[in-house]
């Protein structure tokens, strides 16, 4: 087996760092716009019930997965589905041709959010919706770490979470300086630190707030720092199809595929949340 190593670091974005609320942006990045089909990731965390996109919104053209590590928050769109999030839950919104959504949190809350590019296809088919309790997640043990499947296959577990598009999305927990090594057979593969470090050898440590992408291969060994446990999330999956372009919360193919998705959020074709978009 090959071993995948680290083949480059990216940092991230931070967008937000007011004493409330740390908010890293890891994709997409100056020097890479996808991983896998991943083309946004953001990693937050805050103390008080202050949302992010609490307020209606739209989204078209993507896919979106939510993954709670600590908090809760309530999700409610304009196609009508609502529910409650708690710690270990993930969501899946397929936008599709377009729906709206707020997301408010209960309190204090830390997490992902991703989007996937939905592939050109692809790009217009009909929302719909998923969420997953933290039970429903599979996960495994190796040596002192804990790893959970959200979406993808790792080692024989399969994530609950089918994207469109083969992903892999992970939530690996090392105790401080534990090691774990799995096979890993996405295409393209990244890892981002949520808490901790990594060591990647040589005395280097990775921590929150960048993205790494690994070389390729099937076989992927982490290890934690020795000063304390780590949190990993991996991400990967089949190249993301089709050209990349975003417009704002729309992620699509073409100039024209964002000019309709733009003219369908104002005329109210992806439907009405809160009195939005009028």
């Amino acid at each position: 087996m090959t071993e995948r190593t680290i083949a480059a670091i990216l940092p991230g974005q931070r967008v937000i760092d007011d004493g409330d609320m740390l908010l890293w942006r890891a994709l997409p990045l100056p020097g890479r716009v996808s991983v896998g089909p991943f083309v946004f990731l953001d990693h937050y965390r805050h103390h008080s019930r202050r949302g992010i996109g609490d307020t209606p919104h739209p989204h078209a053209g993507i896919e979106v997965i939510s993954y709670l590590l600590e908090g809760g928050v309530e999700h409610r769109d304009s196609a009508g589905f609502r529910d409650t999030l708690g710690p270990g839950d993930a969501q899946w919104i397929r936008a599709g041709r377009g729906i709206l959504h707020a997301e408010t949190p209960t309190g204090g809350r830390h997490g992902l959010q991703l989007w996937t590019s939905l592939p050109p296809a692809q790009k217009f088919v009909e929302p719909a919706y998923a969420s997953f309790r933290a039970g429903q997640i599979p996960e495994f043990a190796q040596a002192d770490a804990r790893i959970r499947v959200i979406a993808g296959r790792l080692e024989d577990r399969v994530g609950p979470i089918a994207t469109t598009s083969p992903t892999l999305l992970a939530h690996v927990h090392m105790a401080g300086g534990a090691a774990v090594a799995f096979t890993v057979d996405a295409p393209e593969l990244g890892l981002y630190v949520l808490d901790g470090a990594l060591d990647t050898g040589g005395g280097t440590m990775l921590g929150p707030g960048a993205l790494a992408i690994l070389t390729s291969g099937s076989r992927l060994t982490l290890r934690a720092s020795a000063k304390g446990p780590v949190d990993v999330a991996l991400i990967g999956g089949a190249p993301a199809e089709g050209a990349i372009l975003f417009g704002g919360p729309f992620v699509m193919d073409t100039p024209e595929h964002l000019s309709q998705a733009k003219r369908d959020f104002a005329s109210g074709k992806m439907g009405r949340l809160d009195g939005v978009p009028f």
